[in-house]
């Protein structure tokens, strides 16, 4: 099977894979963090401007509750995690968003907060979405503790002795977040009022610092504990274990809309990603360094899938098969000399395609991506999107039919009465406001469903748009029509925005949510999918990351692929 490309309308321009290709759940559902990833934009970020990361205020006892600040500082610009560490039952902690206690809470200030301001958010931040937020606050955000491991890390410190690798390797954290929200929610201050700092210009830029600060916290945290508890005996986490410890995330249903609901930044984000897979496949030769790096990568991977653990079944088999994959192409001599050839990427990735699963394909584009920061430097520029809500009147009836018949034939093949691709519908619990996924033949509420039948929409659509004169305005129709108006919108950003729609058909019996939540989740730059169900999964984000006190080293920034030597 030969890679297939779309030709764009310049020469000037890459060759990108077909949306077709690209835009189908199993493959979605097989990305892995890249340059691109947010999580690596922030590091990148952090370092290049020399921002100074700094415990401003430790009011924490000695069982680990208080307040703490933690300071992040760049010239005149000063962004302060307010920290809060509550006594909770162990019984209380819980990977729901719907938990309504947790051992700490969070959120990102900007500036430096005053006492008042403390003393106001000590009493909101502990109830989370039910309490009233300063417009200052950026983020509000809660974790617990992975017990078992912050205990045993805290037991082995305290004894002067570090913590057992093969349980830090295998859990990851030592606290686990079960939301980071930004943009305005709940009251904080909305990503308008703060956008105009050039820091926060790309996405998820104020989530990810928040998650790298409680990252920070959480080792500092176990660090003073183990202090008190062992005085003179006790040591610190070793860098080494600091690095590989990140912070879990539990991510459900709740963040699979996110996509589905805005086409024009999820264009954004495959086509950034997929425009640095067609520039390094396009890289004509490698030198000798490069060359080796590659090689270093191919060797990264393979060790770190040697510690990616999970209890999911159908994981496990492909975390085996891409572990099989990686050592048949590490293996093989003509991967060597393919890297000395002329157009080293591209013809290793042809070589070994039809051999190979889609994990395997899409961690190669990773491991491809990684030694080219040259390249994706002015990608990460592109990630953003400006949405409106608004549709073009320009187009007409024949114009859009032409559209749907070019890109949506994934949609028009859909037999939509067949009972399995009705299987599901997609709404939101009215008593606990998440996303929900129902079965029609069982549960009650399709007339409630969330507009995601996009199939069933395009063809309903197409067949009103063809009884109808073909010269006529597409804003007459929305207006004669206005239940089109979703569809119509969405098929027009499709025209200019190619990555912008899921081509499976969300509704059917082989929808696996979890994929779309992979898929975001590569774009923050998780590592360790845990799936838990079809539904949710867990895993890690700045695994590997560099610490504060190492942001300026030579190599800070090249942290794919984390694995514990000796785990």
């Amino acid at each position: 099977m030969k890679i297939i490309y779309k030709t764009k309308k310049t020469r000037k321009q890459s060759l990108l894979r077909e949306p077709s290709k690209v835009m189908k759940l199993d493959r979605l559902g097989s990305f892995h963090q890249t340059r691109l990833s947010f999580s690596r934009q922030l590091i990148d970020q952090l370092k290049t401007n020399k921002w100074i990361i700094k415990i401003s205020k430790w009011d924490i006892d000695k069982h680990g509750i208080g307040n703490a600040i933690i300071s992040s500082v760049k010239g005149s610009n000063e962004f302060c995690l307010v920290v809060f560490c509550h006594p909770i039952k162990d019984q209380d902690r819980s990977d729901r968003v719907i938990a309504e206690k947790w051992d700490m809470t969070f959120s990102l200030f900007n500036g430096k907060p005053t006492q008042a301001e403390i003393n106001y958010m000590s009493k909101n931040l502990k109830v989370q979405e039910a309490g009233h937020h300063l417009p200052k606050q950026m983020t509000l955000s809660r974790a617990n503790k992975s017990v078992r491991v912050f205990n045993s890390v805290l037991s082995s410190l305290s004894e002067g002795k570090q913590p057992d690798k093969a349980l830090i390797n295998d859990i990851g954290y030592l606290v686990r977040t079960t939301a980071v929200y930004g943009n305005g929610k709940f009251g904080i201050g909305d990503f308008d009022g703060i956008s105009e700092q050039v820091f926060l210009k790309k996405p998820f830029q104020a989530e990810m610092l928040t998650v790298y600060l409680i990252r920070f916290f959480s080792i500092e945290l176990v660090n003073f504990l183990a202090k008190i508890k062992g005085g003179v005996s006790s040591v610190r986490l070793s860098d080494e274990i600091s690095k590989h410890l990140g912070v879990g995330n539990a991510t459900g249903l709740g963040m699979a809309p996110f996509l589905i609901n805005h086409p024009e930044l999820l264009h954004k984000w495959i086509n950034a990603r997929e425009t640095a897979i067609s520039k390094v496949l396009a890289i004509e030769n490698l030198d000798i360094k490069q060359q080796n790096e590659i090689i270093i990568l191919l060797n990264n991977a393979l060790g770190y899938c040697a510690q990616w653990k999970v209890d999911d079944q159908n994981q496990s088999v492909r975390i085996k098969n891409l572990s099989l994959d990686l050592e048949t192409i590490i293996n093989n001599p003509n991967t060597k000399k393919l890297l000395s050839q002329t157009y080293p990427l591209k013809n290793i990735f042809d070589f070994f395609v039809d051999q190979i699963s889609l994990e395997t394909e899409e961690i190669l584009h990773s491991i491809f991506i990684e030694p080219f920061s040259n390249i994706v430097e002015n990608l990460t520029e592109e990630m953003a999107a400006v949405e409106t809500k608004s549709v073009p009147i320009k187009y007409k009836i024949k114009k859009v039919i032409n559209i749907i018949r070019q890109n949506y034939d994934w949609a028009l093949k859909v037999v939509v009465n067949d009972q399995k691709e009705n299987h599901f519908f997609w709404y939101t619990s009215q008593a606990k406001l998440e996303p929900r996924l129902g079965v029609q033949v069982r549960d009650h509420g399709t007339e409630k469903q969330l507009p995601f039948d996009i199939a069933h929409q395009v063809q309903n659509t197409l067949k009103l748009l063809e009884t109808l004169p073909e010269n006529m305005t597409i804003s007459e129709v929305m207006i004669k029509h206005p239940e089109t108006r979703n569809i119509i919108r969405r098929i027009i950003i499709n025209d200019t925005s190619e990555y912008s729609e899921i081509q499976d058909n969300l509704h059917s019996d082989k929808t696996k949510p979890i994929d779309i939540l992979r898929c975001k989740l590569s774009f923050f730059g998780a590592s360790k999918y845990d799936p838990k169900s079809d539904l949710w999964t867990r895993i890690t984000l700045f695994q590997g990351a560099p610490l504060p006190h190492q942001l300026q080293e030579k190599n800070a920034c090249d942290w794919i692929f984390p694995y514990l030597s000796d785990a």
